[in-house]
């Protein structure tokens, strides 16, 4: 028969089973932490669960739109990636903005207003950007082709 392990050999058996685990966890979080951002393309929002967020949406191609279901179009206009998830964007009133992308949204910065939010990315349809009803003129760009 074999004699069973003493309290100190479970005692090291439990701390090298800790340490194994703590060492898995640790070289995941820095895959995480050095894994490359998603697409800036798609659709986020500040509110999407009652519709009345402000919606802001990259093309992909260096296009945005900020936009409200009940005003319409704040701004259109130019995006410029400036690398490691930073962007500067320029409406076509002039107006600029900064992006700062997350991988569940983005951070918006506002200079004119003095203003930062949060827009989660919405998820449900990936990386395609989705337009919701917008009243008023829609920027050329999302009109869909004749």
């Amino acid at each position: 028969m074999k004699p069973k392990p003493a309290a100190p050999q479970w005692a090291i058996l439990v701390l090298g089973a800790g340490l194994m685990i703590s060492l898995i966890a640790n070289v995941y979080l820095l895959q995480q932490r050095n894994a490359p951002l998603p697409h800036l393309r798609g659709t986020y929002c500040t509110d999407a669960s009652t519709g009345l967020g402000t919606y802001l949406m990259f093309d992909g191609e260096s296009r945005f739109c900020r936009y409200t279901q009940t005003e319409g179009v704040l701004d259109d206009g130019i995006c410029r990636d400036l690398g490691e998830g930073r962007y500067a964007l320029r409406s076509e009133g002039g107006r600029t903005f900064c992006v700062l992308q997350s991988r569940d949204g983005v951070e918006f910065f506002d200079g004119e207003e003095l203003d930062v939010s949060f827009f989660p990315k919405l998820k449900e349809f990936g990386d395609a950007y989705m337009l919701f009803d917008i009243p008023g003129e829609y920027p050329d760009w999302l009109k869909a082709p004749a």
